[in-house]
């Protein structure tokens, strides 16, 4: 499909100038005569250019889902909502289409989102457009970025790599739902899903690997293939050093988002809980919700959280102690 600009007001006021020109040109032809000077009016009288409006508070009336950072700005997704994006200053309703996506991964200036019926929504953040693809029928709910492209995981085992030439199956005889991604190289990579399942990429073939639970694992990070940490349901949290090992998280709540820091790495889920993890040692983190946190990343030093709870939506910025929020969860 065809790349959509964010938007076309510009463009539609520029032609609409050039025709009022041409038009006023086309009276002149045949006549030759100086015009009469208008008098310039005083400056209370000149036209101003109409202000953009304010669409930041629409990002947070729909569902959002998950968000990523560009180099620029930050992108936020919803699950049957628009695009919103931040670049530092202000919030912005980019796109007010309705798309169902889950998740989303940044690159320097590419936004890449995925979500149910095979959508692929690309982003290109420098050129300030859009691309929709269907990529099979197959549902997506995780991404992450490659060296040379992206991997994507859905259902029924679905694995999707990008490369140069477009998006192409990767995994061959999985069938279990794959619910989150983290790659490393075009031949290292780890996913995890429904029933406590996990499979480590090795050399182009995906290996099961036993987690030792059956709760469906939901999010998944780690800086390499030996060390990654995956959470789901009833609170669950496993680390793998070389071999699966269960945390004890403290909480029964499904637990949606994860994302690594440094040495650290933290986590969340429903009822706003969150969750920071050294070593061994979990502690619980205040961010000031209820509402389910769905997606975790990192910009800079700042861990971004975004959530939402029926018609309320909220992202929050953590950097150090301080905790910035947006939204109204």
């Amino acid at each position: 499909m065809g790349r959509i600009p964010f938007s076309t007001t510009t463009a539609l006021i520029a032609a609409a100038v050039m025709l009022v020109v041409a038009i006023g040109a086309g009276a002149a032809v045949g006549v030759i005569a100086r015009p009469t000077p208008s008098p310039t009016p005083p400056p209370s009288l000149l036209p101003t250019a109409s202000p953009e409006p304010d669409t930041g508070p629409l990002v947070f009336q729909q569902p959002l889902s998950a968000g990523c950072a560009t180099d620029e700005a930050v992108y936020v997704v919803s699950n049957g909502g628009g695009i919103g994006r931040f670049d530092g200053q202000r919030w912005q309703l980019i796109d007010s289409t309705l798309r169902s996506l889950v998740a989303a991964v940044c690159a320097s200036d590419t936004v890449i989102a995925v979500g149910p019926a095979g959508r692929i929504l690309t982003i290109d953040d420098r050129a300030k457009t859009i691309r929709a693809d269907d990529v099979g029928f197959n549902d997506f709910y995780g991404v992450s970025l490659l060296p040379d492209g992206a991997l994507a995981v859905g259902s029924r085992g679905t694995v999707q790599r990008q490369t140069s030439a477009g998006w192409q199956p990767y995994a061959q005889g999985l069938e279990d739902d794959l619910f989150a991604v983290v790659g490393f190289s075009g031949s290292s990579a780890w996913t995890v899903g429904s029933g406590g399942a996990s499979y480590r990429l090795e050399a182009a073939e995906w290996r099961p690997f036993p987690t030792g639970v059956t709760t469906p694992l939901r999010a998944l990070t780690g800086p390499s293939a030996t060390d990654v940490l995956a959470v789901g349901d009833g609170g669950t949290i496993i680390r793998f050093d070389g071999r699966w090992q269960t945390l004890v998280s403290g909480v029964d709540t499904t637990l949606l988002a994860a994302v690594r820091a440094g040495t650290t790495t933290y986590v969340a889920g429903e009822g706003g809980v969150a969750l920071s993890i050294e070593g061994s040692q979990v502690k619980r983190i205040d961010l000031g919700t209820t509402c389910a946190i769905r997606g975790a990343f990192v910009h800079g030093n700042e861990v971004w959280f975004v959530g939402s709870e029926g018609t309320h939506a909220g992202v929050w910025r953590r950097v150090s102690e301080r905790v910035d929020r947006w939204g109204t969860c």
